[in-house]
């Protein structure tokens, strides 16, 4: 009887490329992990109230770190479907790709730490300070949006066929995120409730728009079918 041991894969066909990939499904579990610890670690620097003092004035003074929370996890979750939506266009992940993930899943662990500095000094001195280094953190993780669909411009075999016309839009499109949270990053120099309040509305064109990637969930179809 012989023994059941994994047969040599088959040959590449003649012109395909040579390079091992990998299925997105893999990366998606991964980076839907991570999207969902980030998104739960934020809540954690908002303080309930204490035994001796009131419910709505311990709350009230716990109103910056609950903005903050809710601007950042609805920028976490716009993340999470626009990763979605994306690697739903994708066929197959390459080494580049994979690399390009595993830096966007860095920055979007990264973010409860801006959002608990935001929320513990807005309102303070060095309010500035904390809203710069949260919008600075935003753009960072927007960012890596734009890198995937240039990468993705650039590796077209790597989408679905029906996806390869609209990637350059969607390229172009992305770059609202890092520059609109970059912006914010300026405007926190001047008034850091202002800088919060502009997250909050990209946040809100990203959930609302025409164009946002919330209204965007379909698989493409394949070609064929």
């Amino acid at each position: 009887m012989a023994a059941d041991f994994p047969t040599e894969p088959p040959a590449a066909a003649p012109g395909e490329d040579d390079e091992q990939h990998i299925s997105p499904e893999r990366l998606r579990a991964l980076s839907d992990g991570v999207f969902a610890i980030a998104a739960t670690l934020l809540i954690l620097e908002v303080k309930p109230p204490g035994a001796g003092e009131g419910v709505w004035s311990g709350l009230r003074h716990e109103w910056p770190a609950l903005d903050a929370y809710a601007v950042s996890f609805l920028i976490i979750g716009i993340a999470w479907i626009h990763h979605h939506n994306l690697f739903h266009q994708v066929l197959k992940v390459d080494r580049g790709l994979l690399f390009l993930n595993l830096g966007m899943l860095a920055t979007i662990a990264f973010l409860p730490l801006p959002a608990a500095t935001l929320g513990n000094h807005l309102g303070r001195g060095d309010a500035p300070a904390a809203a710069v280094f949260y919008g600075v953190s935003m753009a960072a993780a927007s960012l890596w949006f734009t890198l995937f669909w240039n990468h993705l411009c650039r590796r077209p075999a790597l989408m679905h066929p029906r996806a390869r016309d609209e990637a350059r839009r969607a390229r172009a499109r992305s770059l609202l995120g890092p520059v609109g949270y970059a912006v914010a990053a300026g405007v926190a120099l001047v008034s850091p409730v202002g800088s919060l309040a502009l997250s909050a509305a990209i946040v809100l064109y990203f959930i609302v728009g025409r164009r946002a990637p919330a209204t965007r969930t379909r698989i493409p179809a394949a070609s064929g079918e």
